[in-house]
């Protein structure tokens, strides 16, 4: 008998059933390049840009045109299941939107470009806090911190 898969895992697979469910509910299909980015979105757990994901399609047995990966991505954006991240300096990444409301935030290297997801339970509660002073209820949020990495220092 396997190992339970990771939360990461079961994160995926609940993202790529919504995603495959409002593609449908909104007329799409989801299959052949779309399925295929579906997958492997749900399967990296997303946090990355369109060429990354046309590099990891290409070197599995799914290769998937260049321009379809954009289209997907734009459509799953559009629909609000990715998010897209600007990093200054970088191609735009991209984000799950979980539809339990998970999420993280990035920290990015000014000079090299590395890109890490962290989260932060006090910085949550900070941001409601915020939110709830000001008389808002924060649907959503995103941060990203700018810096130096380690090795680029």
């Amino acid at each position: 008998m396997g190992a339970d898969p990771t939360s990461h895992e079961r994160a995926g697979t609940r993202w790529a059933e919504t995603a495959r469910s409002e593609l449908a509910r909104k007329g799409h299909r989801a299959g052949g390049a779309r399925q295929a980015v579906i997958d492997e979105l749900a399967r990296s757990g997303g946090c990355v840009d369109a060429e990354e994901l046309e590099a990891r399609l290409r070197s599995s047995t799914r290769s998937v045109g260049t321009a379809s990966v954009y289209r997907a991505l734009a459509l799953l954006a559009e629909l609000g299941l990715l998010q897209r991240v600007a990093v200054a300096g970088s191609p735009a990444r991209f984000e799950l939107v979980h539809p339990d409301g998970h999420h993280h935030h990035h920290i990015v290297c000014d000079e090299c470009g590395r890109t890490e997801p962290f989260t932060d339970a006090a910085l949550e509660r900070a941001i409601a806090g915020a939110g709830n002073r000001s008389g808002y209820v924060v649907s959503s949020h995103e941060i990203t911190l700018h810096g130096k990495c380690e090795s680029c220092r």
